[in-house]
């Protein structure tokens, strides 16, 4: 869950209030240069940092039932082709995204505020406008989680690691449970033998 202060929380649930969404995108051009857009009618300074007013949006930020987080979309306008132009001088893919949520009233204060973080998947330009494909690190550096594979007969450390621990001169493992015991490193073993089987008992 995402921390907020009181006063984030009091504005947000204000039957009438004015939230703003602010977005950076970080080194876009490889040297620590940011780019900075307010979704907003005019030029926003929040921070110490000047959100240039321009036509951009994005679909809802949330997750499903299952607690993952989901792709965002964000469109940005390219009539003036400033965005045709960054997308074809720098390399954009697995730059990462701050869309940040503020409030018109409460600009003065540089707690008042709740970020999402992303990292662009992917995009494409229109004659009118550009359109980015956000995803969580995980997607972009295309990692699966959990790390390690399960299984009850097989190990996953590699022979020899510091978690394998076997020091002998054996120079071969299949990785089997028998094997690992027959080397006598069976309390290293890293399977996970207690994981249920599909067989059937009677």
């Amino acid at each position: 869950m995402i921390p907020t202060t009181a006063v984030f929380n009091q504005e947000k649930n204000k039957l009438a209030n004015q939230p703003i969404f602010l977005y950076t995108i970080h080194d876009y051009d490889g040297g620590g240069n940011n780019l900075y857009f307010a979704e907003y009618p005019t030029n926003v300074v929040y921070d110490g940092i000047t959100y240039l007013t321009f036509p951009i949006s994005h679909e809802y930020v949330g997750d499903n039932s299952q607690g993952e987080i989901e792709y965002v979309s964000v469109r940005i306008s390219n009539i003036n082709r400033l965005i045709q132009y960054y997308l074809e001088t720098y390399e954009l893919r697995g730059k990462k995204v701050t869309i940040r949520l503020v409030w018109a009233n409460q600009l003065s204060d540089a707690d008042a505020h709740m970020d999402h973080v992303f990292y662009i998947d992917s995009y494409v330009a229109g004659q009118d406008t550009a359109e980015f494909s956000l995803a969580p690190k995980i997607d972009i550096l295309d990692v699966n989680l959990p790390m390690r594979s399960f299984s009850r007969n097989y190990c996953g450390w590699k022979f020899k690691s510091s978690e394998c621990g076997y020091g002998g001169a054996e120079t071969a493992c299949n990785k089997t449970k028998s094997r690992c015991k027959g080397l006598g490193n069976y309390s290293r073993f890293g399977g996970f033998p207690s994981i249920p089987s599909q067989r059937v008992y009677l």
